[in-house]
């Protein structure tokens, strides 16, 4: 492991990104000068640890003053929030959307109760990141006003003992190679809204029309509900391999073969699922074709061929895009 570059690392991902460049160029170069010709591994930690904690050292970089919270707590202050964010947004998103559950009483169409549902989840997250936002900035603010030495926050703790040792438990994982927190957090919400559409299909997928000018209505299911849900021990199956899959990202931070084979051996279990799903030729409610045929003014058999065509363009799209997805995990694993 090299260490020097571990260190840098670790100084320089803390700073703003434009910066970071140059600023590893100088730290190299500096570190580089306070070792010997023929330097050696005790020589590296012994010159790291005179620069100190990177977290210290990436503090003192920052050419942009922090008024209300300075450099004693920015670091804790900025971890903080990043952990408490998205769970934040997690939690506020499963509250409401179980709400709207509970009290949807069917007198509206479910995609206008869903539109609805979705303007007040977005109302109340940007809420709570204001709340969030707020009182942890007003506690931060606090513990700086009134001296909160390092040593009592447990954080702090652990970078007041840092030696060069530590650099050895750090892992630098490339940007292009890490799974952010957001695709962890949207795996979750994408896998809830599949689910919910394919166990309630017979309410949410259909044909919505505007009646009378009362907004829209629901006319009638595009699927046979009873078809459909012949399936569901292997929607059931997908939906754990698939949690399973986003919580191992979520662990694992970074795209590895072992990731990428996962995720292609899921994602080709889903593509067979919905390729077999899609064949049944009972799938499709058979009301369906004569009210298009009768909207649109043709005939029962022009509706029938283009739905068919357009059924062989979304599988092919489906196909298409889990192929891509696969072959950019890959790559993002080679990293």
């Amino acid at each position: 492991m090299n260490l020097i570059e571990v260190y840098v690392y670790e100084v320089t991902k803390r700073l703003p990104i434009k910066t970071r460049d140059d600023i590893a160029l100088e730290l190299k170069s500096t570190i580089e000068d306070m070792l010997p010709e023929n330097y050696t591994e005790v020589d590296v930690k012994e010159a790291l640890s005179k620069l100190g904690d990177p977290a210290v050292l990436a503090a003192s970089y920052r050419d942009t003053p922090m008024y209300l919270i300075g450099p004693n707590q920015y670091d804790i202050y900025i971890l903080t929030m990043k952990r408490v964010i998205p769970w934040a947004i997690l939690i506020t998103i499963s509250i409401h959307t179980f709400e709207s559950i509970v009290s949807f009483e069917g007198k509206e169409a479910i995609l206008s109760a869903v539109i609805n549902s979705f303007g007040n989840i977005i109302g109340n997250v940007i809420n709570v990141l204001i709340q969030v936002f707020f009182w942890f900035t007003i506690v931060f603010a606090v513990f700086e006003r009134v001296g909160l030495s390092n040593s009592d926050l447990q954080h702090k703790k652990k970078y007041d003992r840092w030696t060069a040792e530590d650099l050895k438990n750090v892992e630098i994982i490339p940007k292009k190679k890490a799974i952010s927190k957001g695709d962890v957090i949207f795996g979750f919400i994408w896998i809830a809204i599949w689910a919910i559409a394919y166990f309630y299909a017979d309410h949410l997928v259909g044909i919505y029309r505007s009646i009378d000018g009362n907004g829209l209505q629901f006319v009638m299911p595009l699927f046979n509900h009873d078809t459909l849900l012949s399936y569901w021990p292997i929607m059931v199956i997908l939906i754990v391999l698939e949690v399973s899959l986003i919580v191992y990202k979520g662990t694992a931070a970074k795209w590895t073969m072992k990731l990428v084979i996962m995720n292609a051996i899921i994602r080709l279990l889903s593509a067979i699922t919905v390729i077999v799903i899609a064949s049944n030729p009972n799938l499709l409610n058979e009301e369906i074709i004569p009210y298009m045929a009768q909207l649109f003014e043709t005939t029962s058999s022009t509706v029938a061929y283009s739905s068919e065509w357009i059924w062989k363009i979304i599988a092919a799209s489906f196909i298409v895009s889990i192929i891509i997805e696969i072959f950019q995990s890959y790559r993002k694993a080679r990293v």
